[in-house]
């Protein structure tokens, strides 16, 4: 049943091949003799098959943006991101000192967001927990959305259940810390003579927003929100605030910051997924593998969310052609149009589209590699994979990598599509893209909706 399948569809698409038009945008087609050796052609016929994937980790790199919060999307479910992070002396002072007569007045966290680039309902309060971490982060090592072992769930920190507040014209989240913790770093100078030797002693906080009761109705301040912070910011920091002496109303507080950036800065962020929890059916069952779901509606989401499969077997027919009729592409579109049915808008609660996405073709074991078209400037400048607002679609040209493929230089294993920025240099980063995003599959009611390969190329019929 299966070889008869096959062959079927070996037919199908060879007929849909053969039966391709010339391609008009080639200079001279109109004029040109039906048995000349150059045949510019045009097909749109082929089927693009695909189905929504989930994502089990990323790689989360050490830099000044971190996301952090929770979000139950009525349509992706719930996600909860976590962020790792170390505080530090700053300027690499050495000796730091409060004075044998510190005294506490109070300690919190400060995380400066960034021009309030968020996901969900800003408006949401969420329940901030932070813990003490009993394992030291290192700057050398890559870190994974999946590693949350790091810290001590026994040693909590600090709550915190509300929304930003301003701080110096800033939006900022302020987390209050425990008083005996911060009372240890103060009065112990020992492990403040140097950088390491106070990050060897508090190795760091993890700071979590997973325990805040969400729904994913419409009502306000419910579907909860995932923001990004700048902990870059002169604002973002641990803060200690003491006296000199006993505590008093009429003196001044004297305060100082450690820095979550610097040399010895490690930050990365966790990501739990939950597409179960109030997530729409379609997407659901598609990562439990039910492919033939995608048909309908295909589900991207950033972060460790979910990403596109897609299998495109008409060019395997197409290198079987060219192996006896020389081909040369001059385009190789994959065009996919956004379901208007999904909104943007839920209640108050918003979710970007993404700005860019990513079509990233697979080795033999399923892996993600760059195309040919991305890796030299020339051809990523026609690579495209931005989101057209007036056509509400994405358009990935990758001739040079299809041509490869028939010439048999790569093999057809499928392609990802991610929510990511396509450019080489920074393609694998995945840990700032929160955007999400549904497309139409290719048996959507809507037939101007379906996906679409055009493909432009050449024949050289008498080339032997």
């Amino acid at each position: 049943m299966k070889i008869v399948k096959n062959t079927a569809l070996l037919l199908i698409s060879l007929i849909g091949f053969l039966a391709c038009k010339k391609d008009h945008s080639v200079l001279g087609v109109e004029v040109q003799p039906e048995n000349d050796d150059v045949n510019a052609s045009f097909c749109d016929t082929a089927i693009l098959s695909g189905y929504s994937v989930k994502v089990d980790t990323i790689a989360s790199f050490n830099d000044q943006y971190k996301l952090l919060g929770s979000n139950q999307d009525p349509t992706f479910g719930r996600m909860d991101v976590g962020l790792y992070l170390n505080a530090n002396i700053p300027n690499g002072v050495t000796f730091t000192s409060f004075g044998e007569d510190a005294n506490l007045v109070s300690a919190e966290i400060i995380l400066a967001v960034s021009s309030l680039n968020f996901i969900g309902d800003q408006s949401t309060p969420l329940t901030y927990s932070v813990f003490a971490l009993d394992s030291s982060l290192y700057t050398n090592r890559l870190y994974f959305s999946n590693n949350d072992k790091l810290h001590n769930k026994n040693a909590l920190l600090g709550v915190y259940t509300g929304t930003y507040t301003t701080l110096d014209g800033r939006a900022v989240l302020r987390i209050p810390i425990d008083n005996n913790y911060a009372k240890s770093i103060l009065n112990n100078p020992q492990y403040l003579v140097n950088n390491a030797t106070f990050l060897s002693t508090y190795k760091g906080f993890y700071i979590t927003a997973a325990g805040s009761n969400l729904s994913p109705g419409t009502t306000p301040s419910t579907q909860g929100v995932i923001t990004k912070f700048d902990l870059a910011d002169a604002v973002s920091g641990f803060y200690l605030r003491y006296q000199k002496g006993a505590p008093s109303a009429t003196k001044e507080d004297l305060s100082f910051k450690f820095n979550f950036s610097g040399t010895d800065a490690l930050r990365f962020i966790t990501v739990k997924y939950q597409p179960n929890q109030g997530g729409n059916y379609l997407l659901y069952q598609q990562l439990q593998g039910n492919k033939n779901l995608g048909q309908q509606n295909l589900f991207l989401k950033g972060l460790a969310g979910a990403r596109i499969n897609v299998q495109l077997p008409f060019l395997d027919y197409l290198k079987h052609y060219a192996d006896s009729v020389p081909i040369a592409i001059n385009r190789a579109e994959f065009v996919y149009f956004i379901d208007p049915a999904f909104a943007s808008y839920i209640g108050t609660a918003l979710y970007y589209t993404p700005p860019k996405l990513a079509l990233l073709p697979l080795d033999s074991l399923g892996k993600e590699i760059y195309a040919v078209d991305q890796l030299s400037n020339t051809d990523f400048l026609r690579y495209d994979g931005v989101y057209n607002s007036t056509n509400n679609s994405y358009v990935f040209n990758i001739p040079r990598h299809v041509q490869a493929i028939l010439s048999g230089k790569k093999k057809n294993y499928g392609f990802h599509i991610a929510v990511a920025d396509p450019d080489p240099t920074i393609v694998v980063r995945r840990d700032n893209y929160a955007e999400r995003v549904v497309l139409a599959g290719n048996t959507h009611p809507n037939l101007a909706l379906r996906p679409k390969f055009n493909l432009s190329f050449i024949k050289f019929t008498h080339d032997k």
